[in-house]
């Protein structure tokens, strides 16, 4: 019975997933203009990667918008640093972060990649309550999850 839940979770997550991404379009830039106040004082917590599920891990990566686009979040590591947004295109410019190692190899290497993108610039699709972030062929697929609603 678990595995047929299971499935059907994962096959609805798959269903929104593409849902969203035809709606933010091929290029993000396409009907999904994004601003500084979309973004402002929300939290989101990752619920892909890839397609790869990162929703059921034990500590669920997320990422903060603050004043100013001040950038902030946690994977295994937490960083932090100064964002900018121009034309859907985020860039976080002088990215800090702890420096212990994931002991997940695939929070790991999430974590590598996420703060990469951040730092070389990343596209942002948001429709309110989904926020993708893509560069160079990854997608990162996030859920609203602020602290208070």
């Amino acid at each position: 019975m678990e595995a047929i839940v299971k499935k059907h979770i994962a096959a609805l997550l798959c269903a929104a997933l593409a849902v969203f991404t035809m709606a933010c379009g091929k290029k993000l830039g396409e009907g999904c203009a994004i601003a500084q106040q979309d973004l402002l004082h929300h939290r989101f917590v990752l619920v892909s990667c890839d397609g790869k599920d990162f929703s059921a891990k034990e500590r669920v990566p997320s990422i903060e918008f603050n004043e100013g686009l001040h950038v902030s979040g946690a994977v295994c590591n937490r960083f932090t640093g100064q964002g900018r947004l121009a034309d859907n295109m985020l860039v976080v410019e002088q990215l800090a972060s702890t420096k212990m190692f994931c002991v997940d190899p695939d929070l790991n290497e999430l974590e590598q990649l996420l703060m990469r993108m951040l730092s070389g610039g990343a596209e942002l699709c948001f429709n309110g309550r989904n926020l993708v972030i893509r560069q160079g062929g990854h997608e990162f697929l996030y859920k609203l999850g602020d602290w208070v609603r």
